[in-house]
C-alpha cells in the first residue's frame, strides 16, 4: 500500500467541474487477477508473482488495483482499494485526501442512514462501515451534492477499531487456478484463517465505537 504525503490536487469531472473524492474509484482502475492463483496442498490464494505488498498485516491477499486517478470516468459510488484503505489506516478525508478533523468527540464519519446501527442507545457502537472519515467542509458539499446520500447521518467515532475486509472468496479448480465464489463477503480478522487464505479483499471495514451525533 502506498504511504501517505502531499496529496494531488483534487481531481474534477464534468462541465461542472464536479470534485471527485480521493477515495473514489476510476473507471481506467481495473482490477488485475491474471496472476492469482491456487497454491498446492490447499495453501490458500496467492500470486504467481507475489510482492509483500499484496498482503496486509494480518497476512490477507488483497486485489491488486492499479493507482490511476484520472483515467477513464470517475465512478462516484465505489472506492478505489488502496485509496480506501490508506485513507482508513491514517485517517483520511474520503473526499479531499487532507487529515481529517479529530475534536474531543473523535473523527467525523458521514453514511446513509440505513447502513450504520439505527438506534445510539447506551452502546455507544455505531455499526460498522467501509467509509473513511470525512472533514466538516466535505461532509457538507457531499450532502449538497452526492445522489446516494438521501438521508445522510453525522457520528464522530473517537474509537473507530479496524475489524476486517470486505471482498470475496476463491476456489481451487482441476487447474489450480482460482475462481471466484458467486458471493461477496465480510471477513473479521483472525476469526476463520481457514477461510483468510482464501479470501481476496478489496475494501478495509472499521468497526465506530464511542460514537457521538454529530451535525454540519
Amino acid at each position: 500500500m502506498s504511504t501517505t504525503g502531499a496529496q494531488p490536487p483534487q481531481l474534477t469531472w464534468g462541465a461542472k467541474k464536479l470534485p471527485v473524492p480521493f477515495a473514489a474509484a476510476w473507471s481506467g482502475e481495473e482490477p488485475d487477477i491474471s496472476r492469482l492463483i491456487a497454491r498446492p496442498f490447499g495453501a490458500g490464494l496467492a500470486y504467481s508473482d507475489e510482492r509483500p505488498e499484496d498482503r496486509d498485516e494480518h497476512g490477507v491477499l488483497w486485489a491488486r488495483i492499479p493507482a490511476a486517478p484520472g483515467s477513464g470516468r470517475p465512478i462516484f459510488e465505489a472506492m478505489h482499494s488502496v485509496r480506501q484503505r490508506e485513507a482508513l489506516l491514517h485517517r483520511l478525508c474520503q473526499v479531499c485526501g487532507k487529515p481529517a478533523e479529530r475534536t474531543e468527540q473523535g473523527w467525523l464519519f458521514l453514511s446513509q442512514y440505513t447502513r450504520l446501527t439505527q438506534a445510539m442507545g447506551d452502546s455507544a457502537d455505531q455499526g460498522f462501515t467501509s467509509k473513511p472519515p470525512i472533514c466538516p467542509p466535505c461532509a457538507r458539499l457531499a450532502v449538497r451534492l452526492c445522489p446516494h446520500l438521501t438521508d445522510p447521518v453525522c457520528v464522530r467515532s473517537a474509537n473507530p477499531r479496524v475489524w476486517g475486509v470486505s471482498g470475496g472468496f476463491y476456489v481451487p479448480n482441476h487447474d489450480a487456478k482460482a475462481v471466484p465464489y458467486p458471493a461477496d463477503e465480510n471477513l473479521p480478522y483472525r476469526h476463520r484463517p481457514d477461510l483468510e487464505k482464501w479470501f481476496l479483499a478489496s475494501q478495509l471495514i472499521v468497526h465506530l465505537t464511542k460514537c457521538t451525533p454529530a451535525t454540519l
